[in-house]
């Protein structure tokens, strides 16, 4: 008899014998691949780019924000400081060597500028006022204070410097007469044992800040990291190779390793084993045996309540012994399927499995029930979202608002922290909460343990006060470039501009009163044809050159053409 028609009595009898020890070794495999991913590996990732004695840098804030959503990927415990002073970047390098004890990993980044002076390299934050050398103490931060601070503190460290710039105090430094180099950049630098320690180029010359959203550095190392297999010496020199080329041979990046082992971001993938060919009679016969894997993943889910767990065992083996049975479950599991739906049990793996359309499904209902019970046609429109995001181009995201249990997403973004930014952000502006961020490509989260989702509040939504063009939210950094947002600033009053969440900024300017500029900017907005009413109602961004998205008006705040305005509390 045929396997995909019943087991015989004998087949049974001796699947009996083997099954308790089958899936005890099943259980076992899968916590050995369980403890191999609970590597801890922690980051301190830092962007200064807003220095305030020394022209300011657009990229490193840009750096870190994109590096540090990268980690958060691949699993690590990242901290990501933009703008810091001094005190707050020796309190994260603290924090940093606290965080790595006993960690399998520690990573730092710095991208800004950096200088090489009296023999050690510095790096500088954002208030950073050098006169002479003797300020570098107590201005700048000593490269070597983060080796101290690692210094046999995780199994292995990693430090990346995009801090070549052009040193801005180099004549300064230089009229002090006191020994300091007349090149720019950092110096040589050693790595201790355990360390690995690169540079964004060459002692003593230049990086480019770049005329991107990042540096020629962090763009290559960006597009690197995540590659499955790469050894971090490997991933060096893709990147070295990458900039050399993108700058005609201007920058080429070092670094200098005492590591021992390999390290990698990401893991290779496990290979999968090609599909088994039709099994023959002779193989199917009662008594013969069945290759191990594949028995050691059929009882792991033989039992399963989940319709994921069995396609996950035919997506793997499509022409497997068990592959009949495996159909038949799903059919069985489809005619009798419940039309109720219940929020899964956080707890369990394989029911919330990103890599399935039900997996997905599950971990979409787990975040939108977070707050309430989700009603049917509200997650069947979700699932639907889903569906279309899944669907859009590249690079793309979706977050999700528990309490309001809304959705949004963004595609064909100029890089996935990009997508990711807007879809936040974006979500954010509309629900008026933070939100989840659920999927950025093909990569979809899953809870932390215990089955919290985390929520991430969007700096520039609580932004208020004077008007900043980096501070608009929901818009690309290109827009931010505009003439509309760019000079809203200096442009005439009386002045005022409206924000839709779907990223659409509409500006009146020179109007004939405050409450007329508000009244235009926000009857435009609501009017505008390109989103047809969708996504809710249209939020008085700025009223003059004063930022009030925090107070989520959809009404002017001036009350009278002389411009007095209603309080701001008020939504």
């Amino acid at each position: 008899m045929r396997f995909g028609n019943g087991l015989t009595g004998l087949w049974r009898r001796r699947e009996a014998c083997h099954r308790l020890s089958l899936f005890v070794f099943g259980l076992l495999l899968t916590a050995s691949a369980a403890v191999a991913q609970q590597e801890r590996r922690v980051a301190l990732i830092v962007g200064v780019g807003a220095y305030r004695n020394v022209p300011a840098l657009p990229n490193p804030p840009n750096d870190a924000r994109d590096l540090g959503a990268v980690l958060d990927r691949l699993g690590f415990e990242t901290e990501t400081l933009v703008d810091p002073d001094r005190l707050a970047l020796e309190a994260g390098v603290r924090r940093l060597g606290q965080r790595a004890r006993g960690a399998d990993a520690a990573f730092f980044f710095f991208a800004g500028h950096g200088l090489e002076a009296s023999g050690r390299n510095w790096l500088l934050p954002a208030p950073a006022e050098i006169r002479s050398d003797r300020d570098l103490r107590f201005e700048a931060l000593d490269v070597d204070s983060v080796l101290e601070q690692l210094d046999g503190a995780a199994r292995l460290s990693i430090l990346v410097l995009d801090a070549c710039r052009d040193n801005p105090f180099r004549k300064r430094l230089q009229a002090s007469g006191r020994g300091a180099p007349a090149a720019s950049g950092l110096g040589q630098a050693s790595a201790t044992v355990g360390t690995l320690l690169a540079f964004a180029t060459a002692p003593g010359t230049v990086a480019d800040d770049g005329r991107g959203r990042n540096s020629p550095f962090t763009t290559a190392l960006l597009k690197r990291i995540e590659t499955p297999g790469l050894e971090i010496r490997q991933l060096m020199a893709e990147v070295r190779r990458e900039v050399r080329e993108a700058t005609q041979g201007r920058q080429v990046p070092w670094e200098n390793s005492a590591l021992e082992g390999s390290f990698y971001f990401r893991a290779a993938a496990a290979s999968t084993p090609a599909p088994a060919a039709a099994p023959s009679a002779a193989a199917q016969a009662p008594g013969t045996a069945v290759p191990g894997a594949e028995t050691v993943f059929w009882e792991s889910v033989r039992s399963s309540r989940n319709p994921a767990d069995l396609r996950a065992y035919l997506a793997r083996f499509p022409a497997g012994v068990f592959a009949s049975l495996a159909r038949n479950r799903l059919e069985e599991m489809e005619r009798n399927r419940s039309p109720d739906l219940r929020r899964p049990d956080a707890s369990s793996a394989t029911a919330l499995d990103p890599a399935t359309p039900e997996g997905r499904e599950a971990l979409l209902l787990s975040v939108l029930s977070l707050d309430r019970t989700v009603p049917r046609g509200r997650l069947e429109a979700q699932v639907r979202a889903l569906q279309a995001y899944q669907e859009s181009k590249q690079h793309r995201a979706i977050a999700i608002s528990p309490k309001q249990q809304r959705s949004f997403r963004v595609a064909e973004s100029p890089s996935a922290a990009a997508a990711e930014e807007l879809a936040l952000e974006r979500c954010q502006l509309r629900n008026d909460e933070p939100c989840v961020l659920f999927a950025v490509n093909e990569a979809f989260r899953t809870p932390q343990q215990g089955g919290e989702w985390p929520r991430r509040d969007m700096e520039r939504l609580r932004h208020e006060g004077p008007y900043r063009p980096d501070k608009v939210p929901a818009i690309t950094a290109e827009r931010r470039k505009e003439a509309d947002i760019a000079g809203y600033g200096r442009a005439r009053e009386p002045k005022a501009m409206a924000i839709h969440p779907l990223g659409r900024i509409f500006v009146r300017t020179g109007a004939a009163s405050a409450l007329a500029a508000e009244t235009e900017a926000l009857k435009v907005c609501n009017d505008d044809p390109a989103r047809d009413g969708a996504t809710g109602s249209c939020l008085l961004y700025a009223a003059g050159n004063t930022v009030v998205l925090p107070g989520h008006h959809t009404a002017p705040l001036a009350t009278d053409p002389a411009g007095a305005a209603r309080p701001t509390s008020g939504r």
